[in-house]
């Protein structure tokens, strides 16, 4: 499996003749390499969103990827933005996709809140990912923070984790949570204004995490 991070939370995992989108949104702050990667896209076998924020779900973003069998996948709050028809999924929820198993799983803040009471992620509006192509298994892990349900995801080889520190998690805290999960390798991803140096400078407080921060356009093969 061949996985290429495209900016911001937007990976493509490519493995068994199937190419795979996980939150495909362009950010423009990102600049024209990351354009370039939208610009002139592969087809998308699947497309997979893990909430209806517009950083993660955005029409202008994914349309050149469709083709006519495309498959869209996300909770019900991205098929009342998009309009379209997908499979929408809850927690918990599993399907197939040619090669690939897909399980959607939890992702939702515990401390970080809009205003008090209003978290920015409420528990069972959006979703992470467990992708599974060729034996290997990505845990795309959607806008989180460390949470109970990460200690069951079963084997992980391959952990994206968000670590912005405001929505999600600082770099601190995704370490933590890529102890618990025992995952392979983390690819941090959702940085915003995080400096590459932070997330380093946590990675090497777990010498057992495997480690690997990828510029946009890059790729990490399994």
């Amino acid at each position: 499996m061949r996985i290429q991070w495209l900016g911001h939370a937007a990976f493509k995992l490519s493995g068994a003749g199937q190419t795979i989108y996980i939150d495909p949104s362009r950010m423009e702050p990102l600049g024209p390499a990351v354009k370039q990667l939208f610009d002139h896209p592969e087809p998308a076998d699947v497309i997979l969103f893990t909430h209806d924020h517009p950083d993660h779900c955005n029409p202008a973003s994914f349309g050149k990827m469709l083709k006519a069998d495309t498959m869209l996948v996300g909770p019900p709050a991205c098929r009342s933005k998009l309009g379209i028809e997908m499979h929408m999924v809850e927690p918990g929820a599993e399907l197939t996709a040619g090669a690939a198993t897909i399980r959607a799983v939890y992702a939702y803040n515990i401390t970080r809140h809009r205003t008090p009471g209003t978290p920015f992620h409420p528990r069972g509006a959006g979703v992470g990912y467990l992708v599974t192509v060729e034996g290997h298994t990505v845990y795309h892990a959607g806008d989180t923070e460390p949470i109970p349900e990460m200690e069951h995801l079963g084997t992980v080889d391959v952990a994206l984790l968000p670590v912005d520190g405001h929505y999600t998690m600082p770099p601190e805290e995704a370490m933590q949570a890529a102890a618990s999960i025992r995952c392979g390798v983390v690819i941090p991803m959702h940085l915003f204004n995080t400096p590459g140096v932070e997330v380093e400078a946590a990675a090497r407080e777990h010498p057992n995490i495997s480690f690997r921060l990828l510029q946009p356009g890059d790729t990490y093969e399994l």
